[in-house]
């Protein structure tokens, strides 16, 4: 499977994100002419991504950046025609002083600063709607998504699911379980799941709930899915970043990577704990159960 790395930088200032607009010919998100982007660039064969990020941000805006520091790490795979895996970096950072005055370059045609909450989705690229919802994870933008939910199967038409998913084992190895909870685009929460393993890592955890919650998702006839978790670890493996040394997860990774393959979009991305509580008390609901 290709790979592309992109870099985006979520600038925000008294509230306000930055937000630019290419030109038409150097869109790398959408073939919407009047979509709008987070600042960023593809990363070139050989070069850091901080190096990528400045370089475009004084090329394209004229601007230099302060206390940048990696938000999170979101992977894509678009399946059609043929499967590639998109991994953006998205990153904080502030303007230096003598920077506040952006002077467009050659692939900006405009840009705008923008309260959050007065964005509109059908102005900027599907990708910026993703990375923005990262930038502000921790900020309280997400906890509305994580409140209680009867344990009910809910019929939904949205063919989009957010997943959340969480693997736990008492002792490392130990008993060990599942925990997976599936809304809609709307935050409805459409399914709650999860399932006891028997002796096994945290790891093999964290990786058996994104497959069983892939697979429920698949019977649910979805076609876009984004996971969200609270290992970092398993989030880099899974979006291609870190290596995975350990040979028992080898099989399972090939089967969530082939499962991908069925979907128009897959994206892993890392939350802080606090916003994964229900998949949490999934695995410990199951384990109490099994009385371990």
């Amino acid at each position: 499977m290709k790979q592309r790395i992109v870099v985006r930088v979520a600038i925000i200032q008294n509230g306000k994100v930055l937000l630019v607009l290419p030109t038409r010919s150097s869109s790398s998100s959408a073939p919407n002419e009047k979509a709008y982007e987070l600042p960023g660039s593809k990363v070139l064969p050989g070069e850091h991504p901080l190096d990528t990020l400045r370089r475009h941000i004084v090329e394209q805006m004229g601007a230099e950046l302060t206390t940048v520091q990696l938000s999170d790490v979101v992977s894509t795979i678009r399946g059609t025609p043929l499967p590639l895996q998109i991994i953006t970096l998205v990153y904080q950072a502030g303007l230096a002083a003598e920077s506040r005055q952006i002077k467009p370059g050659q692939f900006i045609d405009k840009y705008v600063w923008i309260e959050l909450s007065k964005i509109q989705l059908d102005r900027i690229t599907e990708e910026t709607a993703l990375a923005l919802q990262l930038s502000v994870a921790g900020h309280g933008k997400e906890i509305t998504l994580l409140k209680k939910q009867s344990n009910i199967v809910k019929k939904s038409p949205n063919s989009a699911l957010i997943i959340y998913t969480d693997g736990g084992s008492r002792g490392n190895p130990g008993p060990s379980a599942t925990g997976y909870v599936i809304f809609d685009e709307s935050n409805n929460n459409l399914y709650e799941g999860g399932g006891y393993l028997g002796i096994t890592t945290n790891n093999q955890a964290e990786y058996q709930a994104v497959l069983q919650a892939m697979e429920k998702a698949r019977s649910m006839g979805a076609r876009r899915l984004d996971f969200r978790m609270d290992s970092l670890l398993v989030v880099n493996q899974l979006s291609g970043i870190y290596q995975i040394k350990n040979r028992d997860l080898w099989p399972i990774y090939e089967r969530i990577k082939q499962l991908s393959q069925q979907f128009d979009k897959v994206s892993f991305r890392h939350v802080k704990r606090e916003f994964n509580r229900l998949a949490d008390a999934m695995v410990n609901k199951v384990l109490d159960e099994r009385k371990v």
